[in-house]
């Protein structure tokens, strides 16, 4: 006798792969935000605010 033929497992549908890719998604702007309320990356910054002979810029707003 023959054993039962293996068959292929039902796959996943969309509403899973969407659900994972929301949570993903939902994990990496939660990431960025505690990054960027925690005080982020302090490397070398220059002052814009501070130099007052700067040129403004033109087309920002109309």
């Amino acid at each position: 006798m023959c054993p039962k033929p293996h068959t292929r497992p039902p796959a996943r549908d969309r509403d899973h792969h969407a659900t994972v890719l929301a949570a993903v998604l939902l994990a990496a702007s939660a990431a960025a935000l505690a990054y960027v309320l925690l005080g982020g990356h302090h490397g070398a910054v220059e002052e814009a605010d501070t130099d007052t002979d700067a040129a403004p810029l033109s087309g920002v707003l109309a």
